[in-house]
């Protein structure tokens, strides 16, 4: 499974190259109070979480799949390899935002904690979006669940923003969160970024299911 994985990594190394200097950009803009924090953390999440999507179209570039079913590897094997880097990418995302957040509080005096919360909810958001697109992708292939991933992304997006507009979310949701005690508004948005997580594994297991009954 290694091998997999160091696959994914030199497939994708010049894309991880661009993105990281874009990235480094938006962290720049962020020390400078240009762009918040909270926007340069979601932009990682989204960025890098794209990164086990986009493997999938170099792999139908090369027949991957075809060849991969004649290795004595198995097929959960080669799921599992791409579910790993899907995790490695997003606790690389989750480093290097967490980096961001401790700098900005020690050169701006950002609140930390207000940081991690986040941070903790981007980080699940990107883990959702693999969870629902990584399965679709062996389902339907990289091409034709490409619609799915823009509804993913910016459909619960519109859903917000359109609850805050008719007044479903009010400024008092947001104020009688901001009254609980730290630590327990960070255990509670610890929990429900827990919960993509957990949901990878199901998301893992349908991916088994369809990688077992495709025929190459």
């Amino acid at each position: 499974m290694t091998g997999l994985i160091l696959k994914d990594l030199l497939v994708m190394r010049k894309t991880v190259r661009s993105y990281l200097i874009f990235l480094l950009l938006y962290a720049l803009l962020a020390v400078f109070d240009i762009f918040p924090l909270s926007t340069v953390t979601a932009v990682t999440e989204l960025i890098i979480m794209m990164l086990p999507l986009s493997a999938f179209s170099y792999d139908d570039l090369a027949k991957w799949d075809r060849y991969a079913a004649a290795l004595p590897l198995g097929r959960r094997t080669l799921v599992g390899a791409r579910y790993c880097f899907a995790l490695l990418m997003a606790a690389a995302a989750t480093l290097f935002c967490l980096l961001l957040s401790v700098l900005l509080s020690i050169v701006q005096g950002a609140l930390l904690a207000e940081s991690i919360v986040s941070l903790a909810v981007c980080l699940g958001y990107g883990i959702l979006i693999a969870d629902i697109l990584l399965p679709l992708c062996y389902k339907l292939g990289v091409e034709r669940a490409r619609p799915y991933m823009y509804v993913v992304i910016f459909v619960p997006v519109l859903l917000f923003f359109g609850a805050y507009q008719l007044g479903l979310i009010s400024s008092g949701t947001f104020a009688a969160l901001e009254a609980l005690p730290e630590a327990a508004l960070l255990a509670g948005v610890g929990l429900a970024a827990l919960l993509p997580l957990l949901g990878m594994g199901i998301s893992y297991w349908v991916s088994c299911r369809i990688m077992e009954g495709k025929e190459f």
